[in-house]
């Protein structure tokens, strides 16, 4: 089997890239015109900031591509790393809700080698092949696989109190138990 290449597709990056934009432009804009308070100032750098750190990151991620072969996993770029399949510690599902009915929401595995992890987002081409190659070795090598859904709601929230569940609900399963996850 040759390497499958997985990227990030190009909507995906544009809609990141025009949040960093308009991110980078809330808060360091105001610092540019007008002169605010030192308060104001210090809240609208981090603002700025932190839009900043969140378009380095979308660059980083146009610049990466996700390799799939018999051998492992490897992410190419500038943050690469290898996993072989044999040196697999743990594959780890999550799905985050954005809504309190859990109907929308991003997924993330997590594939876990003995030092480092690579962590791949649902906004990924082909996200469910990937996740369907990564289960079965992990299966093949009888590791516990880990399905966790995440729902973040305010605790206020009139979905919240009628569920009566806590701010954040873990669903957790597992399949075989030889080996522990880290």
């Amino acid at each position: 089997m040759s390497a499958r290449v997985f990227r990030y597709p190009g909507p995906a990056l544009r809609s990141a890239y025009a949040l960093g934009v308009l991110g980078m432009a809330i808060g360091f804009g105001p610092l540019l015109i007008a002169r605010p308070a030192a308060l104001f100032r210090w809240a609208l750098a981090a603002i700025g900031l932190l839009f900043l750190v969140y378009f380095a990151r979308t660059i980083i991620r146009q610049l990466t591509w996700i390799e799939l072969d018999e051998e492992g996993l490897g992410v190419r770029g500038p943050l690469g790393v290898d996993i072989r399949w044999d040196d697999v510690r743990a594959v780890r599902l999550n799905y985050f809700s954005t809504r309190p009915d859990r109907s929308g929401g991003w997924m993330e595995c997590i594939v876990q080698g003995p030092r480092r992890s690579i962590r791949i987002e649902s906004t990924l081409e082909d996200f469910a092949d990937l996740v369907r190659a990564s289960t079965r070795e992990a299966r093949d090598l009888e590791l516990r696989i880990q399905h966790r859904r995440i729902w973040v709601a305010h605790r206020n929230s009139v979905a919240a109190r009628r569920s009566r569940l806590p701010c954040r609900y873990f669903f957790t399963s597992y399949r075989s138990a030889t080996m522990p996850l880290l």
